[in-house]
């Protein structure tokens, strides 16, 4: 079984309805706050990469910022299963650092539920791009919506937050201090990004004429297919068809952990909910997706997988 015909499976649990509204409330959310933030002086975004760096990598998912209405709920459960730290500013109400061994890697929008920002939750990744203004405009001219930006943020850079033609959500950054080197991705800290679209090839136009990705594909085992974005020779982001109702347009974001298993079996006592179980005829049982109390989906992943057999793509 594919992760994809898994997923398909579970779309009639109510743990999908979580998964199927997500993209209504990303662009509300950080429209509302990130645009707050273009006219609060004292609001400040960390730099997406923590020292200054020589290069500014292009089609790299360089940053990802979790909106959500439960700050003190989504705390205790990242905290509890990566152990993320949360770095409070009493002079910063809306956004919250997320550190991780003494490293910050993220960080928490928060936003009081309203008529304007309806009571779900998502994971936003950033991707870096040459040109936000440009970007913006080929967003706009390809079909896509420009919900919010270009704004300036002294450490962070230029940012705007869109969704693509076919309607996953994606904030674009041109950073200040550049983009962080690759690198093995440690324990409980970023490790992949996938986007989950209805069009696959069309996807691909797109998102080659933004960032300039390559369009790749790779039989993991039989009848199964992985499509990837590439850029410079380097896999930049996974690429899935979604071929089943309920499930929007998406980019989904992975963690590496030691056990996913381990992870899925803590997830409903945290206030969570476990959409995908660790399976072995899934991914050889190293992946499972993850919903925290808030509704935002995320995907843990163990690495290097046990066995190359039905393995992964990375």
């Amino acid at each position: 079984m594919t992760l994809m015909t898994a997923a398909a499976n579970r779309c009639t649990d109510p743990t999908a309805s979580k998964l199927s509204g997500l993209r209504l409330v990303a662009f509300s959310v950080l429209a509302v706050t990130v645009g707050g933030c273009a006219t609060a002086p004292k609001v400040v975004l960390p730099p997406v990469s923590p020292t200054p760096t020589n290069e500014h990598q292009v089609g790299k998912v360089v940053w990802h910022d979790l909106l959500t209405h439960d700050l003190s709920g989504v705390k205790r459960f990242y905290g509890e299963l990566f152990g993320w730290q949360f770095q409070e500013d009493t002079e910063n109400e809306t956004y919250t650092a997320i550190s991780h061994n003494g490293r910050v890697i993220g960080g928490v929008v928060y936003t009081k539920p309203g008529a304007n920002a309806p009571n779900r939750s998502q994971w936003v990744s950033y991707l870096s791009v040459s040109d936000v203004d440009r970007a913006v405009q080929q967003v706009r001219e390809a079909g896509g919506v420009v919900h919010t930006g270009p704004l300036d943020f002294p450490d962070r850079g230029r940012i705007a937050v869109v969704s693509d033609p076919q309607g996953a959500l994606i904030a674009l950054v041109r950073s200040t201090n550049r983009d962080p080197p690759d690198r093995d991705p440690p324990l409980n800290q970023w490790m992949w990004t996938e986007l989950w679209t209805t069009d696959v090839q069309a996807a691909g136009e797109f998102y080659n004429e933004l960032v300039g990705y390559e369009f790749d594909s790779r039989e993991l085992y039989e009848e199964t297919t992985y499509h990837l974005f590439q850029r410079d020779g380097k896999p930049r982001a996974g690429v899935i068809e979604i071929k089943w109702e309920g499930i929007p347009p998406n980019w989904l974001t992975y963690v590496r952990v030691e056990d996913p298993a381990a992870i899925a079996a803590r997830v409903e006592s945290l206030g969570g909910h476990v959409f995908l179980e660790p399976d072995d005829n899934i991914r050889n049982g190293d992946v499972a997706i993850i919903v925290d109390p808030s509704g935002a989906a995320i995907t843990v992943q163990r690495w290097p997988p046990r066995s190359e057999e039905g393995g992964d793509v990375r």
